[in-house]
């Protein structure tokens, strides 16, 4: 069984740069986030778009009702969230995925805390030099004790309620993405949704999100995400640098005209002019402009020109106070108070 999934798991990743299987989806394209042409007019002439499926964005709910208050015992809401989730409350599936994320994050990280503070016990038996050098080793391992002690209490708090696993928060991700929850089309586009120490327990999910990504992520981006934007622009542009590639960019056929017009649109994002011309995000937004207007043909650069122009950034006073982009093209995880924000206006008018 393990080496089925493991050949399973290479087959959903081993095309890294080939793109994603078009036309596979079984269900059509639903609710985008601009009509098709606007973010880019000529995907409906040029390829057949990622297909989204229709399932769970046909009964978006926009609840008046607000989030449980973040830092609520997961015990507490769980059920709620469950139940407001099923009845389709974006906002609900992305809380629930959110709060059971953070929690197995905090398993991992007490199994790590755990491990380094075992090892430092080791040393400390079989250490034989100066006594000076082995009582800071002593209060190494004295600092791990607070941060053990209160992150087993957090795990305990999360072990109140039935564990989701990578499938079920991969698919509450994906309702709220569908559905059109802004944050959450990020999280799960980029590829955050998923993570390398249960990946394998995700392979259906990530064959579906195969299907989804490039789409997606458009549709944030056209939401005026800047994250998303300079993510898609990265994947298009086949610029990781030789390190990490977020799932996205492995998703993600490289093209070099769809990589000029998201570039292009993020020199004119707020979010991206607001930063310093020496912040690596604004140096590699120039560089690759550079880089891609010295490469393009003036055919390319023209229909980049009409791909770019089509996108509407927001307003800089639409703003968070800190940047969401990383340099890489990935993203920082998304908290639970990031799911209190409705799903766009787009999802709310298709629902």
């Amino acid at each position: 069984m393990k080496k089925s999934l493991a050949v399973a798991l290479l087959a959903v990743l081993a095309a890294a740069g080939v793109g994603y299987l078009a036309g596979q989806s079984q269900v059509p394209m639903s609710s985008p986030a601009a009509p098709d042409g606007a973010a880019d007019p000529e995907r409906a002439q040029d390829a057949t778009p990622a297909t989204v499926g229709a399932d769970t964005t046909a009964g978006v709910v926009v609840s008046a009702r607000p989030l449980p208050p973040v830092g609520t015992p997961l015990a507490q809401i769980d059920a709620e969230l469950r139940s407001r989730a099923a009845a389709g409350e974006a906002g609900a599936a992305c809380r629930l995925a959110s709060e059971h994320e953070r929690c197995e994050m905090q398993r991992v990280h007490l199994r790590a805390l755990t491990l380094q503070s075992d090892q430092l016990t080791t040393n400390i038996e079989a250490f034989r030099g100066p006594a000076e050098a082995r009582e800071r080793i002593v209060r190494s391992r004295e600092r791990l004790a607070a941060p053990i002690r209160d992150t087993r209490e957090a795990v305990a708090l999360c072990d109140a309620v039935p564990a989701l696993g990578p499938a079920g928060r991969a698919r509450y991700w994906r309702q709220a993405a569908l559905a059109g929850h802004v944050p959450a089309m990020r999280h799960y586009a980029i590829g955050n949704a998923f993570r390398w120490h249960d990946l394998l327990e995700a392979i259906p999910a990530l064959q579906t999100y195969r299907q989804e990504a490039e789409e997606l992520a458009r549709r944030a981006a056209t939401e005026g995400d800047a994250a998303s934007a300079y993510a898609l622009a990265m994947a298009y542009a086949d610029s990781d640098g030789g390190h990490w590639r977020p799932f996205l960019a492995q998703v993600v056929t490289p093209d070099l005209t769809r990589a000029l017009a998201w570039f292009s649109v993020l020199e004119r994002h707020p979010e991206v002019t607001r930063l310093p011309a020496d912040h690596p995000t604004a140096r590699s937004v120039a560089h690759h402009l550079a880089t891609l207007r010295a490469a393009a043909t003036p055919v390319e650069i023209a229909r980049a020109t009409r791909l770019s122009q089509a996108v509407v950034t927001p307003s800089a006073s639409t703003l968070p106070d800190t940047t969401t982009l990383r340099p890489d093209g990935g993203a920082g995880d998304i908290g639970p108070k990031d799911c209190d924000e409705a799903p766009s206006r787009s999802a709310r008018t298709a629902s």
